[in-house]
């Protein structure tokens, strides 16, 4: 797996530190694909994607958010992403990481997240809808958003209330075994019996055990982690926060039709719902028959990098 260039940019606000970000360019890129991960994982693991779309003329750029992969290890801070506003700050990173980007070349932009990241790259579009259609409107041609969900406002204050009992009883800093058995431990068992912890993942065993066997995924995030991730969920979500996405931007979704993150679809189908709800003209969807979380690294990965390539090429 190519993790591509590694490139640094010092934080331009909250708390200190280096924005590590991975840049995979062709000779002649004609188009720019923004990858913004998940919870516990990093950006180099979408090399394979890059190299794909490198072949096709297709820069790929992915950054390491706080609390995450080089970058929180820099810190000595992974799987913490910030002592407070911790989602808030890895939003506006992303708006910083994007115009350093974008100044260095002047290609059309897609922004692609996933899991979390997805809920990242949805509120990126709604906080900086007037940035975006001012700095960038003649750029950014899309979002693409893998592995989502869709709850109402009221659902993630509720969690986001027990997480903030959880952040009392042990700390900001400290995991919560009661969190991680709410969240990931419950997406694992619907797939009993389970072979790993992370079998909801993917049907690909190697993907698997490459997960597991990375020092950079799979942790833990602390108390304060989950409170200002579920917070931030609970902001995005309202229905006037949805409304501020340009509704001229085409939406690409897609996951698997057994991802837990989605409610084994459903939650697919209702974010598809809110968002055409709230006014974006178009919204495409596609559930994959019998596959899990991560679909760029599913057993029809070939299947999934096409279908993203036909997108991006529709919409550059």
């Amino acid at each position: 797996m190519s993790k591509g260039e590694r490139k640094t940019l010092a934080f331009s606000h909250g708390e200190a530190g280096e924005h590590y970000y991975h840049e995979w360019a062709p000779k002649k890129p004609k188009g720019w694909l923004h990858i913004m991960h998940g919870m516990a994982e990093h950006g180099a693991r979408y090399g394979d994607l890059a190299a794909f779309l490198n072949q096709q003329g297709i820069m790929v750029t992915a950054g390491d958010h706080r609390g995450h992969g080089l970058t929180g290890r820099a810190v000595d801070s992974l799987y913490h992403v910030a002592d407070n506003n911790g989602w808030n700050q890895m939003v506006d990173d992303q708006w910083q990481l994007i115009n350093h980007i974008a100044a260095e070349n002047d290609l059309p932009l897609i922004i692609l997240g996933h899991s979390m990241g997805s809920f990242m790259a949805n509120h990126l579009c709604q906080r900086y809808a007037a940035e975006l259609d001012e700095t960038l409107s003649t750029r950014f041609k899309g979002l693409i958003l893998s592995g989502s969900n869709y709850d109402a406002p009221a659902a993630f204050k509720v969690v986001a209330g027990l997480a903030k009992i959880e952040r009392l009883r042990v700390g900001g800093r400290k995991v919560s075994n009661p969190l991680e058995a709410l969240s990931f431990g419950a997406f694992n068992r619907a797939f009993k019996p389970n072979r790993t912890e992370k079998d909801w993942l993917s049907r690909d065993h190697s993907t698997v055990d490459s997960y597991i066997a990375d020092p950079l995924c799979g942790g833990a995030i602390t108390t304060q982690s989950w409170v200002d991730f579920l917070t931030g969920l609970a902001d995005l979500s309202a229905p006037k926060a949805m409304a501020r996405i340009n509704a001229e931007l085409p939406i690409y979704l897609f996951a698997g039709e057994l991802d837990p993150v989605g409610k084994q679809g459903k939650g697919v189908l209702k974010l598809q719902q809110m968002l055409l709800k709230a006014g974006v003209k178009q919204v495409d969807l596609t559930l994959y028959p019998q596959g899990r979380h991560e679909m760029i690294n599913e057993t029809n990965r070939e299947e999934v990098y096409q279908d993203i390539l036909k997108w991006l090429q529709a919409h550059f």
